[in-house]
This record gives structure tokens, C-alpha cells and sequence, in this order.
């Protein structure tokens, strides 16, 4: 992470997760992940989608947990 975000912050981001998390695990898998870059980014295609969550995927785990996505949000969800 580049910068330690406020609580403020860091509450708004963890909304965002939580959102994105439908089933309630503590994390997003890919079909997850495709769903928010449809909001985010409604021309992204399912490949650019993938590879996105390959690269956020820091751990290569097969999901995205939130100090994954708190890195991502904060610094490189523009990118995608």
C-alpha cells in the first residue's frame, strides 16, 4: 500500500468490498471481480477483467482478499 488510509477511508473502502463480496466470504473471486468492473468500467471485456484480477491478486490464492483490494482501490482501480 502506498499510503495508510484514514478511517474514514479505510470504512469507505471497506463498504466498497463488502459490496463487491456477494456471497460474504472476506473475498472476491473472479466472477466477483467481473461484476465490479462492470460498474466501474462497463467496457471492459471478461479478458481485460482477468487479467486485472490476476494482477491484483497478489498472492496468486484465486482471490482477492481486502489488503489486496485496498491496495488496488486506492491506487490502481483507474488502470482497469
Amino acid at each position: 500500500m502506498t499510503n495508510k488510509p484514514s478511517q474514514d477511508k479505510l470504512d469507505e473502502i471497506k463498504s466498497n468490498f463488502d459490496f463487491f463480496d456477494d456471497d460474504s466470504n472476506g473475498k472476491i473471486d473472479l466472477n466477483e471481480f467481473i461484476k465490479l468492473l462492470n460498474i466501474i468500467e462497463p467496457t471492459a471485456t471478461k479478458e481485460q477483467a482477468e487479467e486485472g484480477f490476476t494482477i491484483i491478486d497478489d498472492d496468486n490464492n484465486g482471490v482477492i482478499d481486502f489488503a489486496e483490494f485496498i491496495n488496488w482501490w486506492q491506487s490502481y482501480w483507474w488502470q482497469y
